[in-house]
């Protein structure tokens, strides 16, 4: 077979497989782009009725007079944890949102310090490794800390990969990790959804027009090698005829 032959055919077929994966990614773009989100997640259905509030007399004496106290919003969820910094009771309201922040014996916790912040960062490495900066993000966080919560400490290190850990100003929860591979994820991911604003929206016309572009590209790709594979089926029968 010629070279020139061989590579008509190699492309011939390679498109064909190619277009099938199109088709069904472009299909899966497009449903993704008129699918509410809420819906996929049944939450529409749902009742999503928020958590009761705890009673304080259940809630250690010290707590529950510091709730008392401090006036909080109702309650929902009470919990001790060791972030780091010793054990803390965090107080949460019906949307999950922290309410306060105490020590065990009902004191309000103190924010989190720089030091506080990057020793936090540093014990959540696997490897020890050296802090470039450190700074408190209140407001404007970067694209790579999207729809998280704030305040937070952003602690970048000296570090090939170029990690950074965002910490929760006031609790000390690692808030979110990122490193060039999550980054260079994320740049495609915004060109996967079009999305290059947010970069997580699929609900929105560019995404929909292109996947109805893509998805009629590929059908008629494919249609166009139906109607050319046709004519040499009949041709084939005849052939076989005479």
């Amino acid at each position: 077979m010629k070279p020139r032959k061989f590579a008509y055919l190699a492309h011939r077929w390679l498109a064909l497989f190619i277009a099938l994966q199109l088709l069904a990614w472009s299909v899966g773009g497009f449903t993704f782009s008129v699918l509410d989100i809420r819906d996929v997640r049944g939450e529409s259905a749902a009742a999503m009725r928020p958590p009761r509030p705890l009673d304080l007399d259940a809630l250690p004496a010290p707590v529950a007079d510091a709730c008392r106290s401090l006036d909080l919003p109702p309650v929902a969820r009470a919990e001790l944890i060791d972030r780091g910094l010793g054990p803390r009771w965090e107080l949460r309201d019906e949307g999950n949102r922290l309410a306060a922040l105490l020590l065990p014996d009902g004191r309000t916790a103190p924010p989190l310090t720089r030091d506080d912040a990057e020793r936090i960062a540093l014990d959540d490495l696997l490897e020890p490794a050296a802090v470039r900066a450190a700074r408190l993000i209140d407001a404007d966080p970067p694209t790579e800390y999207r729809e998280k919560p704030l305040p937070a400490w952003q602690v970048v290190f000296e570090r090939s990969d170029a990690v950074r850990v965002y910490v929760h100003a006031g609790t000390g929860e690692i808030a979110a990790r990122r490193n060039r591979a999550w980054r260079t994820f994320d740049f495609f991911w915004m060109l996967h959804t079009m999305d290059y604003q947010t970069r997580d929206d699929f609900n929105h016309p560019l995404l929909t027009i292109a996947s109805l572009l893509a998805v009629a590209t590929a059908a008629t790709g494919l249609s166009l090698w139906a109607w050319r594979l046709l004519p040499s089926a009949r041709r084939q029968r005849t052939a076989m005829a005479v």
